[in-house]
């Protein structure tokens, strides 16, 4: 019996060479689950437009309710900035560029489900296109958005976040790249 599991794992050697490191399966699991949702939400507001005038001023009175509170509590100025920010923000792309910034996400979106599929095959090309996808936020956002409506502090986490992922995208292609060098010998 053990002769023939042998035989076997000679026969079909390939099966072992591109077994993925454990860190890349998680890595790709979890950027599926997060496009694919996200592409889903997208799609989802895609086919139900933008807000009409009464639903954005709920959703303001909810922010600004929340607002309150928080000022009740003691947050500082601040606080209240970035609240008016992401307030005026909400109020351009709903109003002036809704289709725009969510078809454009729609692609950045695509970008990053090709990507995963080319990173699952253990294709290197998959990284530059996730580096791509990783870009495009950043860069989408600028050219459709002025800047006095853009925060600092979200660049800062797409582009901080993006830079992790991409390291450990690329930690677990050294180490699939090692398990196939290993397994040719």
């Amino acid at each position: 019996m053990n002769y023939d599991n042998t035989i076997f794992e000679e026969n079909n050697s390939f099966l072992r060479m591109n077994k993925r490191p454990r860190l890349l399966n998680i890595l790709l699991l979890l950027s599926s689950i997060y496009i694919l949702s996200t592409l889903t939400a997208v799609t989802q507001k895609l086919i139900d437009g933008p807000m009409t005038q009464i639903q954005l001023e709920e959703q303001m009175n909810k922010i600004y309710g929340t607002t309150a509170i928080m000022l009740a509590e003691g947050e500082g100025y601040e606080y209240v900035k970035y609240t008016e920010q992401i307030v005026e923000n909400s109020i351009y792309i709903n109003n002036e560029i809704f289709y725009l910034s969510n078809i454009s996400l729609a692609a950045t979106l695509v970008i990053g489900l090709i990507s995963v599929y080319l990173m699952f095959f253990g294709f290197k090309i998959g990284l530059i296109f996730y580096l791509i996808y990783s870009i495009l936020p950043i860069v989408t956002m600028y050219l459709t958005t002025p800047a006095s409506l853009i925060l600092d502090t979200s660049v800062l986490i797409l582009a901080f976040w993006s830079a992790i992922l991409m390291l450990l995208y690329t930690i677990g292609f050294n180490k699939l790249d090692a398990l196939k060098t290993a397994n040719s010998y």
